[in-house]
């Protein structure tokens, strides 16, 4: 192999290196480039640091790889540490040598006082700062696996991030945890770009990607599974495609949707696990039977270290796949997969270890009041008996204080038969299992109880049996029958006077089913009553309460609301340990839709799929709101096919659910069938929506067919309900579109009440999404608009539309002659620009400005301002 010498002139020795450490690693033929990185590495230009850290697999290296290889050349440099650097004079040299790809003489009078001394002294780094300085303005210097090297190094680093020309020159750090660099003071200036774990982790539309560079299609349902189980970690990804790759064998499809196999398993104890000192080991692998959640306290009492804190803040330092559950991180919870995967080793190293392991945590959690998580223990420990004890009081009031969703109870044990001689413990075992998202086992449990006929009436048993049978029926979108039941346990518990933690569930159940039909009124008072009872706990109280108010607003069309109340939900969420929990859930589907309300695609598919995680096969009716929400976020990508293909995986996941709720996929679907010039089967699927909904969908598609004598008799009918603002605003385009249909000159004052309403409250997708008179409105007469940063926001967002609607893509044949300098300047102005504007701009005549969009029109092959823009964005002009 060549190798490389740093050599002082007064040296006795030189150092050598491999060429290999200059060089990034190749890259693969699968790649997934992620622009949206690559784009928050090149904002790090100007700050003093930028560090990517991640865990094994994350993906660091390939894709500061993948930037580098899309930089200009000439200006990127490349140091890859490893376990050599230890030696603090053999890394200084190495990073002296790096910067040579771009200036072959730099760091010379470094490396002579660093072969002199062997030492990293002030010296050596204010001459390696001041060559930094003298190198070409954009340059970047990335050291991969800093974290190698880091201990050693740490000091004389600092040192030099202090002194480093950041103007000039960017220096990226890359590693599997933090490097040990006042980070906190980079941040507090505002001198640190970061790039972490979370972020490095695939979103669903690369998972996708990845798999197809491989070669490996699967359906989308099992995409999504595979997505979640994975939680995007590329590592796991690149494995389960390796594996499916030129095979179409179901029974291996189900190995790699289980994502715990032999593969994923033997890549993290042997690149993880077997690398940390065995402390470390020994304490990951006792600690993964916690359920969930991980504390100081709990991990001491469990694995008997009382330096259990220490060790917990040292893996999560190292970025051992461990995160931390609220802004104190005092609470934590290993990556799923990881937990498994530790679980298994934990057993197949010594399984009497484990059943210890487990008594010790139940008999712990026991003493400190957890009951749920002790009875999950006590069965781990196969001592059933005490876990059904435990569970048949405090089931409820455990779930509504716990951050971590509960884990399904291992039952295999428990015969529910002879339990129905006990119903305490019968309910206690339905209400754990409903509420860990067993919704079947649950319901058949209920029935079990209902048919044995041991409850009393007007007892609390009978209140407490029927705020579950109202839980149930809500979960899995029996609407109706959930208030029905809800309103049953109200009447007992009026009747009797119970006062348990039992009764706030009722409620809290209420308000999510009263907002999935729409009754904005009966969601405020439920919130109210939920919020005035004493045994509701403060995370429902802060987190689910609002998170659940917050969506109701969002759906009514008072987005100001939602966004504040969401904030203040998801602070608190976040500052509390539940922002991955199901009370969080609403809260997420709300910053969702306001990501795609304002046209932030990427942010809302990030929010939908957090949520999709946390309710994944286990709580029916919020799966299925979340791939709605998914579907509208594709749709305003312009994927119609793939939005239409969530839509039916979403009634599959409701199959019983009430048709209110149902109604919600109709309209949706209705809508995209339309958009690809289909009425009649829109018609037929507005039948099932409620009264407002249907005017409004029928007006929507008599304009698409030009029937604008229909579409103000169903925009009147629409208006005989009570509007919500949303639906107001969606009737105001809808009128201003058949205004412009017909060329009314009303037209320009109806659409300027429609902007006038959604400036002050947000709206942008709705406008450019309910009706295309109305988008091509705003593209053609965009000069004429109030300039102002809303307006600048609907054009654009106006022209993605557009260029996304189907059928577009005819447009898309190359320019047969370019633009000149002059013409894409004029034309980058066109969007929100008169044609004086543009001349006072750049400095021309008028009329200059007239002979340039002529050219430009004729070389794209368009007649007018509003085909010019659409060619434009679709050519990617603009």
């Amino acid at each position: 192999m060549a190798e490389g010498t740093v050599a002082g002139h007064g040296s006795s020795r030189s150092t050598r290196f491999a060429l290999t450490k200059f060089r990034p690693p190749a890259l693969p033929d699968t790649l997934i480039s992620r622009l949206v990185l690559h784009n928050r590495l090149a904002a790090g230009s100007g700050q003093r640091l930028t560090v990517v850290v991640g865990s094994a697999g994350a993906g660091k290296s390939v894709l500061l790889a993948d930037w580098a290889a899309a930089r200009p050349p000439g200006v990127t440099s490349w140091l890859s540490c490893d376990r050599a650097d230890t030696d603090p004079v053999r890394f200084w040299a190495g990073f002296i040598e790096a910067p040579r790809a771009i200036e072959p003489g730099f760091g010379a009078d470094a490396a002579d006082l660093l072969a002199m001394d062997r030492t990293m002294s002030a010296d050596v780094t204010a001459s390696v700062a001041n060559d930094a300085a003298r190198l070409p303005a954009g340059s970047v210097i990335i050291v991969d696996d800093f974290h190698l090297a880091a201990a050693a190094t740490a000091a004389q680093m600092t040192d030099l991030v202090e002194r480093w020309p950041a103007e000039t020159v960017q220096l990226v750090l890359a590693g599997r945890f933090d490097p040990p660099l006042r980070q906190h003071r980079l941040r507090m200036s505002g001198q640190l770009s970061e790039i972490r774990d979370r972020d490095l982790y695939f979103s669903l539309d690369e998972s996708r990607d990845l798999l197809a560079n491989f070669g490996v299609r699967i359906s989308d349902a099992d995409l999504a599974l595979l997505h979640q189980r994975s939680e995007g970690w590329p590592a796991v990804l690149q494995m389960a495609a390796l594996s499916l790759r030129d095979t179409t064998d179901p029974a291996r499809l189900a190995r790699v949707l289980d994502v715990h196999g032999h593969a994923i398993a033997a890549y993290f104890i042997s690149e993880v696990l077997d690398q940390q000192p065995p402390e470390i080991a020994q304490f990951m692998l006792d600690s993964s039977i916690l359920v969930g959640v991980l504390t100081a306290d709990a991990c001491a009492a469990v694995t008997g270290r009382q330096d259990a804190a220490a060790l917990l803040r040292g893996i999560d330092a190292a970025h051992l796949f461990l995160e931390a559950l609220d802004d104190e991180r005092s609470s934590f919870r290993y990556h799923r997969l990881v937990r498994q995967v530790l679980r298994v080793e934990l057993r197949a190293r010594d399984r009497t270890r484990e059943q210890a392991l487990q008594l010790r945590a139940a008999e712990w959690f026991e003493a400190t009041g957890d009951t749920r998580r002790a009875a999950y223990h006590y069965l781990a420990a196969q001592q059933p008996d005490r876990a059904l004890a435990l569970l048949q009081d405090r089931v409820v009031s455990d779930f509504l204080q716990s951050p971590v969703a509960p884990e399904p109870l291992m039952l295999g044990m428990v015969d529910p038969s002879p339990l129905v001689e006990t119903p305490e413990r019968l309910l206690g075992l339905a209400a754990e299992l409903l509420l860990s998202g067993d919704t079947a086992r649950g319901g058949e449990y209920l029935d079990l109880l209902e048919n044995a006929g041991t409850i009393p009436a007007e007892s609390k048993l009978a209140a407490r049996f029927a705020a579950f049978q109202s839980f149930r029926y809500g979960v899995v979108g029996q609407l109706e029958k959930s208030v029905r039941a809800a309103r049953a346990a109200q009447a007992i518990q009026e009747r009797t006077r119970l006062t348990d933690e039992w009764n706030a569930a009722v409620p809290l159940i209420l308000i999510r089913v009263y907002s999935c039909l729409d009754d904005f009124a009966a969601v405020e008072r439920e919130a109210a009553a939920a919020l005035a009872a004493p045994e509701v706990t403060e995370p429902a109280r802060l987190v689910m309460v609002p998170g659940s108010l917050a969506l109701a607003q969002f759906e009514s069309g008072r987005l100001a609301e939602a966004a504040d109340t969401a904030r203040a939900a998801d602070a608190d969420a976040r500052r509390l340990g539940f922002g991955q929990h199901f009370f969080a859930s609403d809260i997420l589907r709300t910053l969702a839709g306001l990501a795609l309300e304002r046209r932030d695609l990427d942010t809302a598919e990030r929010f939908t799929e957090q949520v999709l995680s946390i309710t994944e096969q286990r709580r029916p009716l919020f799966e299925f709101m979340a791939l709605l929400d998914r579907a509208q976020i594709w749709a305003a990508r312009g994927q119609i096919h793939d939005a239409l293909t969530t839509i039916e995986a979403a009634r599959q996941v409701a199959t019983g659910g009430s048709p209110a709720l149902l109604a919600r996929a109709d309209e949706q679907e209705a809508l995209l069938r339309l958009s690809l010039g289909d009425p009649r089967a829109p018609a037929e699927l507005a039948r099932h929506l409620p009264a407002t909904r249907r005017g409004l969908l029928l007006a929507t598609i008599a304009l698409a067919a030009g029937d604008l004598h229909a579409v103000q008799e169903h925009l009147q009918a629409a208006a005989q309900g009570d509007l919500t603002p949303r639906h107001a605003l969606v009737r105001q385009i809808l009128m201003a579109a058949a205004a412009i249909e017909r060329g009314d000159p009303v037209a320009a004052g109806l659409l300027g009440g429609v902007l006038h309403a959604a400036r002050n409250q947000g709206f942008l997708n709705t406008v450019v999404t309910t009706a295309p008179q109305v988008t091509g409105y705003v593209v053609e007469h965009a000069a004429r608009l109030r300039p102002d940063p809303f307006t600048e926001q609907l054009v654009a967002a106006a022209l993605e539309v557009r260029a996304a609607r189907p059928g577009s893509a005819a447009s898309s044949r190359p320019l047969t002659e370019r633009l000149t300098a002059a013409e894409q300047r004029i034309l980058t102005l066109l969007p929100t620009s008169t044609y004086l504007q543009i001349a006072d701009t750049l400095y021309i005549s008028r009329n200059t400005v007239k002979t340039h969009l002529r050219s430009i029109y004729q070389k794209l092959g368009v007649a007018s301002r509003s085909e010019a823009l659409e060619r434009a964005v679709d050519l990617r002009l603009l």
